[in-house]
């Protein structure tokens, strides 16, 4: 008896925790399914449609240039295409920035091209393609030094040389590009001292001892106020190179195979909201940094502008190569950008191999921008417009790369030098001016640097032996400048107005008594 008690006591307890079980999970379930599922229900049973039909997100930062994505212009595009615009600032976070892009949190993101790449590396994957080039540095970003301590770019050569700049920023690509350009031997391998920020840098250059070795990477309106100091001067900026510092809208991959359409519409806005804008970039620029809780005085907000070069709907033709070559005025594809940046990277260390293997069509989408060229895409033109009013609507032109102008003798021997260029000296048989064949393939290689820095001059300087008749020698080693000036203007097709010869006064020793070497300088400030 005792046991079917004990027996009948176990069922019923079992049976009452079931019934608990049971009412906790009705409980449950009313709460937290039932009734949320059916106030959804009812709410979508009281209310209207939205307006909208998509949301995308971008990420992005606070940097100038991008002004017009956040621009109300920018968003009331989207919405004419029923698209919800949502931007996100990661504080310039590359590393956070390719992760939400990558997990789809948000669809577009902006980089610069050196940071897409590192930061795809870094990842492990290239999770997004540049739909989009949005503007270009020119001048925005600068390296300022004291004349006491830097006279010019090959004051770097030193080891007591160090360079204050941001890490993972455009100052710290600008300093690899400068020592994967330059002949800087003597600059030590922990060259960088880390600052947080341009405003942080400007600071350090406030407080430096003027005649110290040190140069300071930093940005608009920065690069403005430094040059405000005594003896403050700008050793190199943005503006005197081409196809380094961009900016690119990029989409994640999959979202761009699922929904093309819509982000072709997403490159219209942004383009007629540029196009909108192209007479009152420095309004624009003054409104945007008042969002984020700047200040920009109007001289500020000019030098900005004038730092920055935004990209049109054909200059986007242009640098995705569906323009002819003569037609694009000398802006480069951006195969060739990505190329030249990643050779940045690898020979700076940044990258230990190209990890596109040559293949930098990976890395953009040209498809949407052929299809708004082949179909008379103007920006002007709003949804729904007669296309005859084309004709009424400003041209967009390419803001091309202008010739150096030719300069007279005097000019040239006011040239100031701004730095050696890596490049090996082109060397000659004993007494000969004639050009090998390695030494031709290094002229090649010479001249696409000096497409790269397009304002700036080069010396070419031919060297000659002691040995022998002082004037013979003399004469051989102008020829071989010559040589080598000619091949650049022929062969390389570099502009006459920017190279000019001369023999060196001083005779050399050795091999280099048989070469040429060459200086980059510029007209004095």
């Amino acid at each position: 008896m005792g046991k079917k008690k004990s027996s009948g006591v176990k069922w019923v307890m079992v049976l009452m925790v079931w019934a608990v079980l049971c009412s906790l999970g009705a409980a449950i379930f009313f709460k937290f399914i039932y009734k949320p599922d059916q106030t959804k229900k009812l709410e979508e049973q009281t209310s209207a449609k939205s307006q909208y039909d998509h949301e995308i997100s971008i990420s992005l930062d606070g940097f100038s240039g991008y002004s017009i994505l956040r621009s109300d212009e920018f968003r009331d595009q989207l919405k004419m295409s029923r698209i919800r615009l949502n931007l996100e600032d990661d504080g310039a976070d590359y590393g956070k920035r390719m992760q939400t892009l990558r997990r789809g949190r948000s669809q577009f993101a902006v980089f610069t091209v050196d940071s897409l790449i590192t930061a795809s590396v870094d990842t492990g994957e290239f999770p997004g393609t540049i739909v989009l080039m949005l503007d270009e540095s020119h001048g925005a970003d600068a390296v300022v030094a004291y004349k006491d301590g830097m006279t010019n770019i090959n004051a770097l050569d030193h080891q007591d040389a160090r360079v204050v700049l941001t890490p993972d920023s455009p100052s710290e690509f600008m300093a690899r590009i400068i020592t994967s350009h330059f002949s800087l031997q003597g600059l030590p391998k922990n060259y960088v001292i880390e600052a947080n920020g341009s405003d942080d840098v400007y600071n350090k250059f406030k407080r430096a001892d003027p005649s110290q070795k040190k140069a300071y990477v930093m940005w608009e309106p920065d690069v403005s106020k430094a040059l405000e100091q005594q003896g403050a001067h700008v050793l190199i900026d943005s503006a005197k190179m081409k196809g380094f510092i961009v900016d690119v809208l990029v989409v994640q991959r999959e979202f761009l195979t699922e929904n093309e359409p819509l982000v072709s519409k997403v490159i219209e806005a942004y383009l007629r909201a540029a196009y909108h804008h192209r007479r009152d970039m420095k309004s624009l620029v003054k409104a945007d940094a008042a969002k984020t809780g700047g200040r920009l005085s109007d001289a500020q907000a000019e030098k900005i502008v004038g730092g920055i070069r935004w990209k049109n709907s054909v200059e986007n033709y242009a640098h995705f190569g569906l323009l002819q070559e003569m037609s694009r005025k000398g802006l480069d594809h951006l195969e060739d950008i990505i190329e030249r940046i990643t050779e940045v990277l690898v020979k700076t260390g940044r990258l230990s191999e190209d990890p596109f293997g040559g293949n930098y069509n990976r890395l953009f989408y040209d498809k949407i921008l052929l299809a708004l060229k082949n179909s008379d895409f103007h920006p002007g033109r709003q949804l729904n417009v007669l296309g005859a009013e084309i004709g009424l609507l400003d041209p967009e032109d390419i803001q091309g790369v202008d010739e150096l102008p030719a300069l007279s003798a005097d000019e040239w021997n006011r040239i100031v030098p701004v730095g050696r260029l890596d490049i090996n000296p082109v060397s000659f048989g004993r007494g000969k001016a004639k050009i090998g064949f390695q030494s031709q393939r290094d002229l090649k290689a010479l001249a696409q640097k000096l497409k790269i820095w397009p304002d700036y001059y080069l010396w070419i300087v031919g060297h000659a032996r002691k040995e022998g008749d002082i004037e013979l020698n003399r004469e051989l080693a102008r020829q071989r400048a010559e040589a080598v000036r000619e091949f650049l203007v022929n062969e390389g097709r570099v502009s006459p107005n920017r190279v000019r010869t001369k023999a060196a006064k001083v005779f050399s020793r050795g091999g280099d008594g048989q070469s040429v070497s060459f200086v980059m300088g510029q007209m004095p400030y």
